[in-house]
């Protein structure tokens, strides 16, 4: 994962249900992160799955 220093901020919107499940992973993975994660941190955690199943990788040109 890149440094804080390296990371852009995006925005986006999500309804009521989808942040409820949200909280609900951030709950199951305490144990992973020594404490409950960020709504960030979990978000950050899928997409970079998302691109790993793509074959790209968080350090990847192009």
């Amino acid at each position: 994962m890149a440094s804080r220093t390296q990371q852009k901020q995006i925005n986006i919107r999500l309804d009521d249900k989808t942040l409820e499940l949200i909280d609900e992973c951030r709950a199951e993975q305490r144990a992973d992160f020594g404490g409950i994660p960020t709504r960030s941190d979990v978000v950050r955690k899928a997409i970079e799955e998302f691109l790993g199943r793509h074959g790209k990788t968080p350090h990847q040109s192009g």
